[in-house]
C-alpha cells in the first residue's frame, strides 16, 4: 500500500495504472488460470495471443468506464444485476466442473472449439467479465475525488496505458510462475484441471456472494424501518 501511496500522483499517472492493475491481475482468477493451461499445451505465443486479448477488450472497457464512472456507480439496479450475474456465471461454471469431476471426464482446453483462437477465446470471456465495470468505475471516481488523477483525457490515457501494462505484466509473470512450478514439480495439471476449476469458480462465486451481501446491508437497515 505504500508503494502505491508513493505513486498516488498526477505526475505519474501510468505508473499508478501500472500498480493498481498489476495487483489485481495477480490474485488467482480464471482467466489466470486458462492462461498457464494455454501456456502448458501451447506455447509461449498462444498464451500471448490470449493475455493480448484480455488486454483487448480492457481498453475499450477503460475508456467506456472513463465517460460513465459517475453514471454507473449510481445505477444501483444495474450494478445489482451485474453482481447477481457474475455469482450465477461463477457458480453455473463452477458446478459444471463439479459434476465433470463427478462423473469422472476429464474437462480440457482442447475441446473447446475456440481453444484455436486463443485471442478470440479471450475477447469472449472478458465480455463475460461484466464485474469489472463497477470495479473500474469504482478506482476512477475514488481516484477523481481524492485528486489522485485528474479527469483530462490525456492523463487518463497514460493511466489507462499503465494500467493494460499491469495486467499484461501480471497474466504473465502468473502463467510463467505456474508453468515453473509445475515442471519443477513434474505436475500434471490436466489430472487435476476440473478439480482445480470446480473449486476455483466455487470459491470466486462465494467471494462475490459475501461482497454481494456486504455492499446490499444497507437493505437489512430498510427493512427495519417498516
Amino acid at each position: 500500500m505504500k508503494l502505491i501511496a508513493a505513486l498516488h500522483s498526477k505526475k505519474k499517472p501510468i505508473l499508478l495504472g501500472f500498480s493498481i492493475s498489476l495487483l489485481g491481475a495477480l490474485p488467482l482468477g480464471y482467466t489466470n488460470v486458462i492462461s498457464l493451461q494455454i501456456l502448458l499445451e501451447q506455447g509461449n505465443w498462444a498464451s500471448l495471443s490470449f493475455i493480448l486479448g484480455i488486454i483487448f477488450v480492457q481498453y475499450f472497457v477503460l475508456k467506456m468506464v472513463y465517460k460513465i464512472a459517475r453514471w454507473l456507480v449510481n445505477q444501483r439496479k444495474l450494478l445489482l444485476f451485474i453482481d447477481l450475474f457474475t455469482i450465477l456465471f461463477l457458480l453455473v461454471i463452477g458446478l459444471y466442473f463439479m459434476t465433470s469431476s463427478a462423473n469422472h471426464q476429464n474437462v480440457s482446453l482442447s475441446n473447446l472449439i475456440l481453444i484455436q483462437y486463443p485471442f478470440l477465446l479471450a475477447v469472449f470471456l472478458n465480455l463475460l467479465n461484466f464485474i469489472q465495470w463497477p470495479y473500474w468505475s469504482g478506482i476512477y471516481i475514488y481516484l477523481f475525488r481524492t485528486a489522485k488523477l485528474d479527469d483530462q483525457i490525456k492523463t487518463t490515457n497514460k493511466f489507462i496505458l499503465g494500467a493494460l501494462l499491469g495486467t499484461g505484466l501480471g497474466m504473465f509473470l502468473f502463467a510463467h510462475v505456474g508453468q515453473f512450478l509445475i515442471e519443477a514439480n513434474q505436475l500434471k495439471i490436466s489430472s487435476y484441471i476440473n478439480t482445480i476449476f470446480m473449486i476455483l469458480f466455487l470459491f470466486l462465486a462465494t467471494v462475490q456472494t459475501v461482497k454481494f451481501i456486504y455492499k446490499n446491508s444497507f437493505f437489512n437497515q430498510e427493512i427495519k424501518r417498516l
